[in-house]
């Protein structure tokens, strides 16, 4: 069976059947989604870590979507967070066109900053396979982003 298809039927099983994320793979994404704000402030990140910072906030943001469709409320600073950090992306990747630079302004620093604190909220929230489902969809969002950026 090929990864496509297992993924498929994993998709077809009934909501209440699909596992979420272990505590392991919680605690790894909070320290990934940090570190990457982290080479973004001290400006060691590289264009790579910018894609991925860029990957995790639609994920998360993806998983929140998500997660609020299953019945769950947030706060509207909370949704706000997530949807200030998606809003600075254009501004982003256009300034790393221009000049080549991956960075974040001090504005933006601290909206990543929030977005982070959420994030590590929401990883924890995972049920019915969310956090990998809004993932996957997060990998096409970005492969149509770079794709427009060649």
């Amino acid at each position: 069976m090929t990864v496509a298809a297992t993924r498929r039927k994993r998709q077809q099983l009934p909501k209440f059947w699909r596992p979420k994320i272990s505590t392991a793979q919680v605690l790894d994404a909070r320290i990934v989604h940090n570190d990457l704000v982290n080479r973004l402030a001290t400006g060691t990140a590289t264009a790579g870590d910018l894609w991925d910072w860029m990957e995790t906030g639609f994920t998360y943001t993806q998983m929140m979507r998500m997660l609020a469709e299953d019945g769950e409320q947030f706060t509207d600073e909370a949704m706000a967070a997530l949807a200030l950090q998606l809003e600075s992306y254009e501004p982003i990747c256009a300034r790393l066109r221009r000049t080549g630079r991956v960075g974040l302004s001090g504005p933006e620093l601290q909206i990543a900053k929030n977005a982070a604190e959420v994030m590590d909220v929401l990883i924890g929230m995972d049920r019915h396979g969310i956090a990998e489902r809004a993932a996957h969809w997060s990998m096409e969002q970005m492969a149509r982003i770079q794709k427009g950026m060649r």
